[in-house]
């Protein structure tokens, strides 16, 4: 009777050594408790238990194993919190919460200089980059029409001639800008219809009279643009390739990532239909790239460029209810030939300072051209003609930003 009393103590003992518990304290950054808060204990990849705190901040889990396990502590309005833990463990286990920040859409085009869209004050739109690999945009044209207060008007077929009109305004009161450097053409026209929008970081569309920061062309809005940069320590290769009905093909690569103090991306993507009909074939391809270079601590080093090239069919045809009343131009085409290269220095300096210095190229190519008269065509609507837009832009632009800061007490 003694034996079988003494095997009984003994193995609730080894049982009681065997099975630990957990008390789980939640608190905010002032150490003040935080009541109703969800804690998961997590035994690899499984749940081991599943608790909420008390009033007094504390959650107690028993009739665990010995072992090793991860605690994840969930509270609204704050962040997520995961904690390492084995048992047994004496003490209770303090997990201090960080209060969860809101995101923010940081936006250049506004003030010039980098700036949280809600300080902005200002009626201003951003597609980042996520937004833009959603929608997959073939030109610029294609995400702008998405954008409140944006009204694009295109010549009906991809490549055709797109123009934007804001808030009433005409299509030349836009400033266009890529990476910073202004492309429309002085006065302001510019076709969104052949911009291509691979490795976009985002696209900021600033609404309303700017003439103050850009000049006199950006009465109704500014667009701008932003290259991707690389940011992974391990290097992205992306490529891929699409085709479907009337010939259409698009094939892209790029390869991005970051190592010590460099950053780059590498970028090129091509694009090719045939069109519905006669001379409505459209090809368009782009190459560039954005690598950038941490000088010190206080200085950046960005190089940018960008090409692209395109060519459109203009069909110049008239249907009305479905009846041919002008038969498509067979020969008359456009062309463009776009480059842009930019090398920009950020300098931090003291008291809050920014000094910006860049230096860039724009070279604008356009060309219009129709060899021939097509026979079943009015003179007045088809004849020979060449036409001619070459723009080159080039400037050494420097500014110096800072805060201002309140004098010392």
């Amino acid at each position: 009777m003694r034996s079988r009393l003494l095997f009984c103590v003994l193995l609730l003992s080894a049982a009681a050594a065997l099975a630990a518990d957990l008390t789980v304290k939640v608190t905010d950054p002032q150490t003040a408790v935080v009541p109703g808060a969800r804690v998961t204990v997590y035994r690899g990849s499984s749940v081991a238990k599943l608790q909420q705190t008390s009033a007094e901040g504390t959650a107690s889990v028993s009739n665990l194993a010995s072992g090793d396990y991860r605690v994840e502590v969930l509270a609204p309005g704050f962040k997520p919190l995961s904690l390492a833990v084995t048992l047994p463990r004496t003490e209770p286990l303090t997990a201090q919460l960080a209060i969860a920040v809101a995101s923010e859409t940081v936006n250049v085009t506004a003030a010039g200089t980098p700036l949280p869209a809600e300080q902005s004050g200002s009626s201003v739109e951003t597609l980042s980059s996520k937004q833009l690999e959603l929608m997959q945009p073939v030109a610029e044209a294609d995400a702008l029409r998405f954008l409140p207060g944006a009204v694009v008007n295109a010549a009906g077929r991809q490549g055709g001639q797109s123009s934007l009109f804001v808030r009433g305004g005409e299509s030349r009161y836009n400033k266009v800008l890529v990476d910073g450097v202004a492309v429309n053409d002085p006065g302001g026209t510019f076709d969104f219809g052949v911009v291509p929008m691979f490795q976009v970081d985002r696209l900021e569309f600033f609404r309303g009279p700017q003439s103050v920061l850009y000049g006199s062309d950006a009465m109704t809005s500014v667009v701008q643009t932003w290259s991707s940069t690389g940011s992974t320590s391990t290097p992205q290769l992306r490529f891929g390739a699409d085709g479907g009905t009337f010939s259409s093909a698009r094939g892209y690569a790029s390869l991005a990532g970051a190592w010590k103090r460099l950053d780059y991306n590498l970028f090129g993507d091509q694009t090719n239909t045939e069109g519905q009909g006669v001379n409505d074939a459209y090809s368009n391809s782009e190459q560039g790239g954005n690598v950038g270079v941490q000088l010190s601590a206080i200085a950046t080093l960005r190089f940018r460029a960008r090409h692209s090239n395109n060519r459109s069919g203009v069909q110049g045809a008239w249907n009305y209810n479905g009846n041919q009343l002008l038969d498509p131009d067979t020969d008359q085409r456009a062309r463009e030939n776009n480059f842009l290269g930019s090398a920009e220095l950020i300098v931090h300096a003291p008291s809050q300072f920014t000094h910006t210095f860049r230096v860039y190229d724009y070279d604008h190519h356009r060309f219009n051209e129709d060899s021939f008269f097509d026979p079943g065509r009015a003179a007045a609507f088809d004849f020979p003609f060449q036409a001619f837009a070459n723009l080159f832009r080039a400037g050494f632009p420097s500014s110096t930003r800072g805060e201002d800061r309140a004098p010392p007490a």
